[in-house]
């Protein structure tokens, strides 16, 4: 990985020197299980122990060794051997042992390290979404789908949506790192044509590992890839966030914007921008993720009992993975942990939704009180669409200009310098335009001039009555559209 997103545990964990500290590990492991069976002398178990300790394994000879042999394995047995005296050196990776006896539990206990720092910048994450929930569990604004107005909620309720997606994702990375307590030391195709089942177990068990049945020359990596797919997924999950910060912090009203240095600059042409330059990284880290995961899910597929080429994708693939998965937690952690909340331009957009935010709520009440009145539940879906569309249609003056492109630049200059000094009316809200009557006709709509005149005598007649203006005005109230939201805080941060 470049030094950009490069993690240095990552990398320390994933080294060329954690590697051989591990192998010898397994092979010291493999001695010692024998010594305790009683297959070679405790006497002769600890002078191998005690030399290999004392002689630290040199990278640079072993390199050496591994560009003649073209086999790192083999150079690292040459590398320890040289320390040994003959009578000893027919005990290190002895029996008929693999390489990938050798490799897998250190390859394993790699993934569950690099996993164990994955964990821990989740809680942070998981940590900073809960405290932002909690923070803004009134604070309410407009929801969207498919990018339009939705209905209200609260932005502490999007930020429980965060935090439960993460959840989901953390939660199939734990169901899915339960497979790493397995190893093997089963011998070149995994019928135990080198080391005895006995000692596999034995060696296993000083390692950590409990033997897997089914191994071939290596572990399948079916018991992998659902590891690599957690960690994509939880990519993505971030990602989604990222897209939703982005989003928000569009031009205009911006709701939030990823904090911005003092002396950070947006844009090398632009003094004004403040561009969501994390949040778009974590878009291209969601597709890095995505290629690595593929890649080691290809790795399902090797020749009969082996093939080498998971080899080469594992020694890239794995620790990136890990790289970008993790740049991916800190920087989400950033940028939330930093997050600049507009709560007025929140409000902003839900008084310039001219209460569209509540047009559901309203539907279900003028349905119930205009049943007695003979307005059918069409009816009433019908006049809050109709209301919607009124509200939001545009002045004359607006009009003209949207029936008629400029001709000139001159043009445009002289319009823009209208619009600059133009003040519009208060706008008037469906709350308030369906109570008092005054539908009208919109041609993008098939109401005809009959059904407006009908819903709007109709409509006069229902909120005469001061309880059934009181139901109305109660569905625009957030106290009241947000009534059962608290469960959500209940059920997700056992509030």
């Amino acid at each position: 990985m470049i030094e950009r997103y490069r993690q240095e545990i990552i990398n320390k964990i994933w080294s060329d020197e954690n590697k051989l500290f591990l192998w010898q590990k397994t092979e010291l492991a493999v001695i010692k299980a024998k010594a305790n069976l009683g297959q070679i002398s405790q006497e002769d178990s600890d002078r191998i122990h005690k030399i290999l300790i004392d002689n630290p394994i040199d990278i640079t000879h072993w390199k050496q060794l591994e560009e003649d042999l073209r086999h790192d394995l083999n150079a690292f047995l040459e590398e320890r051997r040289r320390f040994l005296p003959e009578n000893l050196k027919l005990h290190l990776h002895s029996d008929g042992m693999t390489s990938y006896d050798t490799e897998e539990a250190p390859f394993a206990s790699m993934l569950k390290e690099s996993i164990s720092f994955v964990i821990k910048d989740f809680m942070q994450l998981q940590e900073i979404l809960t405290r932002m929930s909690l923070e803004y569990q009134h604070t309410i604004m407009i929801g969207r789908t498919h990018g339009q107005e939705a209905e209200l909620q609260t932005f502490g309720k999007r930020c429980l949506t965060w935090l439960g997606d993460l959840q989901i994702s953390f939660e199939n990375l734990q169901q899915a790192i339960k497979v790493l307590k397995y190893s093997k030391l089963s011998g070149a195709i995994g019928n135990y044509g080198g080391l005895s089942p006995k000692v596999e177990k034995e060696a296993l068990t000083i390692l950590g590992f409990e033997p897997f049945f089914g191994a071939t020359q290596i572990m399948p990596r079916e018991l992998y890839t659902p590891v690599a797919g957690a960690l994509n997924q939880l990519v993505l999950s971030i990602d989604k966030i990222a897209i939703d910060i982005r989003l928000g912090a569009r031009s205009g009203k911006p709701i939030y914007q990823e904090p911005f240095g003092k002396k950070q600059m947006g844009s090398s042409t632009m003094p004004h921008k403040r561009n969501t330059i994390s949040a778009e990284q974590l878009r291209g880290m969601a597709r890095l993720a995505k290629g690595f995961s593929s890649s080691l899910i290809e790795n399902i597929e090797t020749w009969e009992e082996r093939a080498i080429e998971q080899s080469s994708v594992e020694r890239v693939a794995w620790p990136d993975l890990f790289h970008v998965t993790i740049h991916s937690l800190k920087t989400i952690s950033r940028v939330l942990n930093g997050l600049v909340v507009y709560p007025d331009n929140m409000i902003l957009e839900i008084v310039e939704s001219r209460g569209n935010y509540a047009s559901s709520k309203a539907k279900e009440i003028l349905k119930k009180i205009g049943l007695d009145f003979g307005l059918g539940t069409e009816d009433a879906y019908r006049i809050l669409q109709l209301a919607a569309f009124n509200v939001h249609e545009p002045e004359e003056m607006e009009k003209k200009l949207r029936n008629q492109s400029s001709e000139s630049f001159e043009q445009s200059d002289n319009l823009l310098k209208i619009f600059q000094t133009h003040k519009r009316p208060n706008p008037i809200s469906i709350q308030h335009a369906i109570p008092s009557g005054k539908l009208r006709i919109s041609p993008e709509l098939g109401a005809t001039e009959s059904d407006v005149r009908r819903w709007n005598k109709t409509l006069k007649e229902i909120f005469q009555n001061k309880k059934n203006l009181n139901k109305w005005n109660e569905a625009f109230m957030p106290s009241y559209i947000l009534k059962d939201e608290p469960l959500l805080f209940k059920e997700i941060l056992g509030q």
